[in-house]
């Protein structure tokens, strides 16, 4: 699992960065040491000279182990620029940031952050901020290859610090007099150690020159879709340097496809969330205006902007900074082939749109591009982005600091449709959902209360213990963001009143509360309870039963018992769930509850993960007498994710979470399936295609035969080991893949026709039957992720474990039309098949991870098909 810093630690933090002045030393994360101290300047080689080519040369690509030793490099023979190792990444890599300013900035950054962090907190005058304002320095942000295929951005940046460590100009001092630099070379280490390295080896081969797997280890592109959940190392490091820093810009250097503009800018396109404050918004158009109008300047042509990337609808793509008061200054730049080549039309026509538009006013006029025009386009934007603040210093810190926490401090009276407050009411059916999402809250630092007494707030009475999330903070429009119920704007989103509906450029909703299964309760006027600020979430208090005669007893409510049943199955506990309800230690429990000998080895698991999660166990001194299944001992989980396949990344990242032992499934292993894995997990994305066909050996290294193609045998031998008596769990869009490999009795009847149905990425209402094995601990009803999955009419034998309402508008958040087509239509089903077992589940129910409500689906249908049939007493 990753590391959590605390509030408390996060305070620390940033004192230790006040106390000495100087940039965030990688040992405040607790990795790494510092490197570049202020330094006479020495001779610094250009790039040219240290690599043996120029940044942007076609076929070239530096390295990141190079690129960093140069940065080292610069910053001890410059006294313009210091290097840090903020953190290490998933792998093990170090994850850099350079400050790049003045000596005298560098050598007073902590006070610059004092006063930068101070323009920040709630509470202080004007007169006070503009003071400091003038005092103080913004910081401006700089992040290359979070998508690590996006290769040319960090080549850029290389130019761009040696220009900024070398060159003495009106230009330069400006900008090192008046700003503080934060680079991040790349916002993903790790692929940029897998893409580049691959690149250069495959240099002369005949294998394909671009990396073929994800290029992080779990979410490869998905890495920016993960702005409010924060599961990954590398977005959680990341937000803490802006937490700790507070910049006023953030420069996010991105490439698109090839044939698209050749640089995008702001403005950006609709829709419009109402968690955005103004000011940063008109202040990143005024960045792409900015970054528009010196590329057009300098000749550089095929500069667009709007009608594209409408990323301010959720918090998945805008970034947490935003709520910050950061401004999201996002450029796109075409891409090469190969990543370094040349990219040619087919047809010798001119590249990208031929229109000259107010969205694009000089078309780019040639039928080539190349990676020298990118790293020179990503040049000329960040270096006029870069000034523009510079010349304005005073400006960006008192609005975009200042004047973005007053206005969150007062949002209900600016946005008068926002609630005063969000109530979590204590004594929820899932303690582990609600400790997940406060600590959620806990890690963007917004301000937590919780009751001391029980209180009264819009017409309802809560229980001491609830927690309270005013929205009169400086994050309360994040708040806002993450808690209300998506309501799709639209009006607002089209471009005229008859035209088509503009959607977002990611998904429609973000509500943390129907994700988890956490009741959460908007309140509107303000109110008065006996309330305590929260330092650090802690897991509900529990206290272990005595040891019982009978049995411990785990009921099956919680998401979080995906983690007891990991723990139990690794200290070799013999587990067995009930089938039924059934009455015990004074309480009724629900089919799916875990019920486990009283045996030393028992209590020591359940005993830390109780700890851990808030779940309560408990004892009974009589062995409950009901039927149920017996889990197999040490369950083999296998899972089949396809190469460079997201939701299948995503799901080894929700596996070695909980702690389930499993195995990515090699082609090699397809010779005898049933001798290494119980459980086959097929993830969303995984085709016949995947299974068949896979990744040619021929165009790729042998470290990426796991994924060659098995062939019509292979896909024949996965079918055989499931009626043979494998258990297979298929998801999303492979259900339909299930669906062909075993000839299941089922029938998407969901129209593929967005016309008759269009819900691109939002909560539907379900239903849940608990008494079928693979929905044992859901609620009879709740929310379910859709993205235009299939849903299933049943044309056999089988178990429906969760289905669509039978009528009524489906919509639980975020935007769907023509929901009643799925009216009835089941989405979770069980089937037999020969001896062995099949579980598929229409919609993608561990989307990127967010819906953690359904997680017990894949959890019950991984243990349950390999157990047996059994009687507890």
């Amino acid at each position: 699992m990753l590391s959590r810093v605390t509030s408390r630690a996060a305070a620390a933090l940033v004192a230790l960065v006040m106390l000495v002045g100087v940039p965030l030393h990688a040992d405040a994360f607790g990795t790494g040491s510092a490197v570049g101290r202020t330094a006479q300047a020495k001779h610094i080689p250009a790039p040219q000279s240290y690599f043996g080519f120029a940044m942007g040369t076609t076929g070239r690509l530096a390295g990141f182990d190079k690129i960093k030793q140069y940065f080292r490099l610069v910053a001890d023979r410059s006294d313009r620029v210091t290097y840090q190792v903020a953190d290490k990444t998933t792998m093990g890599n170090d994850y850099p940031v350079l400050f790049v300013s003045s000596p005298r900035n560098l050598r007073n950054l902590g006070q610059i952050v004092r006063d930068n962090q101070r323009l920040a907190e709630r509470g202080i005058s004007a007169q006070e901020a503009r003071r400091l304002s003038e005092r103080s320095k913004p910081v401006y942000l700089l992040e290359g290859t979070l998508h690590s295929t996006e290769v040319g951005n960090t080549q850029a940046l290389v130019d761009i610090v040696h220009r900024f460590a070398t060159e003495d100009s009106g230009y330069t001092d400006t900008v090192l007099d008046n700003a503080v630099l934060m680079v991040i070379p790349s916002g993903n280490p790790d692929g940029q150690h897998l893409v580049v390295d691959h690149f250069n080896k495959t240099a002369g081969t005949e294998y394909n020159r671009v990396y073929p797997d994800l290029y992080h280890k779990y979410v490869g592109h998905d890495d920016n879709r993960d702005w409010f959940m924060f599961t990954q190392r590398e977005i959680r490091t990341r937000v803490r340097l802006e937490q700790t820093y507070r910049p006023v810009v953030g420069h996010y250097m991105h490439q698109a496809g090839a044939t698209g503009p050749r640089l995008w800018t702001p403005p950006y396109d609709e829709p419009l969330g109402s968690g955005i404050d103004p000011i940063t918004l008109q202040s990143a158009t005024l960045q792409g205006q900015e970054a528009a109008r010196a590329l057009t300047a300098e000749g550089k042509k095929g500069v667009g902007s709007d009608d594209a990337y409408g990323i301010f609808w959720n918090a998945d793509v805008m970034g947490f900074s935003t709520f910050l008061g950061t401004s999201l200054f996002l450029t796109e730049i075409a891409s090469a082939r190969d990543l370094a080549y040349p990219y040619t039309s087919a047809d010798g026509k001119p590249l990208g749109s031929q229109n000259r538009t107010m969205r694009m006013l000089q078309p780019y006029d040639k039928d080539t591009w190349t990676l020298e025009q990118i790293v020179a386009y990503a040049k000329t934007a960040a270096y006029a982005g870069i000034e523009n603040v510079a010349k304005n210093p005073e400006s960006w810190l008192f609005n975009n600091l200042y004047q973005t926490t007053r206005n969150g401090t007062a949002l209900p009276d600016v946005e008068p449709s926002t609630p005063e407050a969000y109530v979590v009411p204590a004594g929820q059916r899932d303690p582990f959902a609600v400790l997940e999402m406060m600590r959620i809250f806990e890690f963007g630092r917004a301000e937590i209360e919780q009751a001391r007494a029980p209180f009264t707030a819009g017409g309802k009475t809560y229980a001491a213990g609830s927690y309270v999330l005013r929205t009169r903070q400086p994050l309360g429009r994040w708040i806002d963001q993450l808690l209300k119920i998506d309501k799709y704007p639209e009006q607002a989103a089209r471009k005229c009143g008859s035209c088509p509906l503009i959607m977002p450029y990611s998904e429609t909703t973000d509500n943390l509360g129907l994700l988890l299964g956490v009741d959460v309760d908007p309140v509107g006027q303000a109110f008065t309870a006996s309330l305590q600020r929260v330092h650090q979430v802690r897991p509900q208090p529990v206290r272990m039963p005595a040891a019982p005669r009978g049995a411990y007893l785990v009921a099956p409510e919680s998401y979080g018992v995906a983690h007891v049943l990991s723990r139990l199955q690794k200290a070799g506990v013999p587990t067995f769930r009930a089938g039924e309800e059934f009455e015990a230690a004074g309480r009724t429990f629900a089919p799916g509850t875990v019920v486990v000998p009283p045996t030393a080895a028992a209590r020591q698991a359940l005993q830390g993960v109780s700890a851990d999660t808030g779940l309560q166990v408990y004892g009974s001194d009589e062995l409950p007498k009901v039927d149920g299944f017996t889990l197999k001992p040490g369950t083999k989980v296998g899972l089949i994710r396809g190469a460079n396949n997201m939701p299948g990344g995503w799901m080894t990242w929700m596996l070695d979470t909980y702690g389930i032992d499993y195995k990515v499934v090699s082609a090699d292993d397809y010779g005898d399936l049933a001798a290494k894995y119980d459980t086959i997990v097929l993830a969303d994305g995984v085709s016949r295609r995947t299974i068949v066909d896979g990744l040619d050996p021929a165009k790729n290294p042998p470290e990426f035969g796991w994924a060659r193609g098995v062939g019509e045998e292979g896909w024949t031998k996965l079918a055989e080991y499931v009626s043979g008596g494998g258990n297979l769990v298929a998801i999303g869009s492979a259900s339909e893949t299930a669906r062909a490999l075993l000839d299941l009795p089922i029938q998407n009847a969901a129209p593929s026709d967005p016309a008759k149905l269009n819900a691109p990425g939002a909560l539907l209402r379900a239903t849940y039957d608990p008494e079928v094995p693979a929905a044992w601990g859901m609620p009879e009803s709740g929310a379910v992720w859709f993205n235009r999955d299939a849903a299933y009419r049943l044309t056999g034998d089988g178990q429906v474990a969760s289905r669509y309402p039978g009528d009524g508008d489906l919509l639980a958040s975020g935007y769907a039309a023509g929901t009643e087509t799925l009216n009835g239509l089941a989405n979770v089903a069980t089937f037999e098949v020969g001896k062995g077992h099949a579980t598929v589940a229409g919609s993608e129910i561990t989307f990127r991870s967010w819906p953690r409500q359904t997680w017990p689906i894949v959890v019950n249908s991984i243990y349950q098909g390999p157990s047996k049939p059994d009687r507890s007493g």
